[in-house]
C-alpha cells in the first residue's frame, strides 16, 4: 500500500507512505515514480503524512512508537529522525509554514482537535486555534492559515488564528484539499469518477477541472497533492482489494 503523496517544493520528488517493507516507513522518489528509496526505519511506528519543507531539505512527518501520534522530522537525504512531540496524546497531520519556522499539527491535548505549532528545531508547542481544527495549510503568501474542521468546514484565519471566516463546506476529508495562490483545489467524492474542483478566490465560483478514478471504495488513508506549478494531481487510487478464507484446525 503506497499512500499520501506529496510533491517537494520544485515538484521534482515525491514523499509517501508505504507498507511494502512490512511495517508503514516513510519513502522519496522522483515525480516520475523513479529512484524509489527508503527514508525511515521505525518499525511498527505507522508513519504518514510527510510534508517537505520550504526549502526541500527536511520532511515532516508523523508516527506512532509509542501507540499515539507523535510530530517527526527528518532529513530529505535520509538519517535518523528527530521528534517534535512526546505528550501522551494524538498529535499527527504536519504542514509547514512558508518560512519554515513552524510546524503546524493538530493535537486533541485539550479533549478536542485543534491547531498546534512548533518549531521544527525543537521546543514548546503553542496552540492556534480555540474552535476546532485537524488539518491547517498556509496560503503561499503566508497572509493566512486555512483550517479544516470536523464536519468539512475550511476556515480562513490570520496564523495566530484570529479572525476565521469559513469559505468552503462540505469536504468530507480532511486531506482531500490543496491551497493554491488563488483558490483551494479539493475532491469531490460524491460521484464515481470523483471530481477534482477549484474554488477561485477572485471570483468565489466552484468549477471542475478534472476527474479521478479513486478506484475500490475502502476505508483507510487517502491521498491528494497539486504540484507547485498547478500542472499535476498527485492521488491515491486502490486498484486491488483482496481477502482469503482461512479454516481453524482444533477449535474445540
Amino acid at each position: 500500500m503506497d499512500f499520501e503523496g506529496s510533491f517537494s517544493p520544485d515538484g521534482k520528488r515525491i514523499a509517501f507512505a508505504s507498507d511494502r517493507s512490512g511495517s508503514v516507513e516513510i519513502w522519496t522518489c522522483n515525480s516520475d515514480g523513479a529512484n524509489q528509496a527508503q527514508l525511515t526505519s521505525l518499525k511498527a511506528a505507522d508513519a504518514g503524512t510527510p510534508r517537505w519543507s520550504p526549502d526541500g531539505q527536511t520532511i515532516a512527518f508523523d508516527a506512532r512508537l509509542e501507540g499515539h501520534g507523535d510530530i517527526f522530522v527528518i532529513s530529505a537525504d535520509g538519517g535518523s529522525p528527530r521528534r517534535l512531540t512526546s505528550d501522551p496524546v494524538e498529535n499527527n497531520i504536519p504542514a509547514w509554514s512558508r518560512d519554515g519556522k513552524w510546524i503546524y499539527f493538530s493535537s486533541n491535548r485539550t479533549g478536542n482537535w485543534q491547531i498546534w505549532k512548533v518549531p521544527p528545531t525543537g521546543g514548546s508547542a503553542v496552540q492556534v486555534t480555540k474552535n476546532g481544527g485537524f488539518s491547517a495549510q498556509e496560503s503561499p503568501d503566508a497572509t493566512f492559515l486555512y483550517v479544516w474542521a470536523m464536519g468539512g468546514t475550511i476556515w480562513r484565519m490570520r496564523p495566530s488564528g484570529e479572525n476565521a471566516t469559513r469559505v468552503l463546506q462540505g469536504e468530507p476529508v480532511f486531506a482531500w484539499w490543496r491551497i493554491a495562490r488563488d483558490g483551494i483545489y479539493f475532491v469531490d467524492g460524491s460521484t464515481a469518477p470523483a471530481r477534482v474542483r477549484f474554488l477561485n478566490f477572485a471570483t468565489e465560483r466552484v468549477s471542475t477541472i478534472a476527474t479521478l478514478d479513486l478506484g475500490f471504495d475502502v476505508p483507510g488513508p487517502f491521498g491528494f497533492d497539486v504540484s507547485p506549478d498547478g500542472q499535476w494531481i498527485l492521488f491515491k487510487r486502490v486498484d486491488q482489494v483482496e481477502s482469503d478464507i482461512m479454516l481453524v484446525e482444533n477449535f474445540r
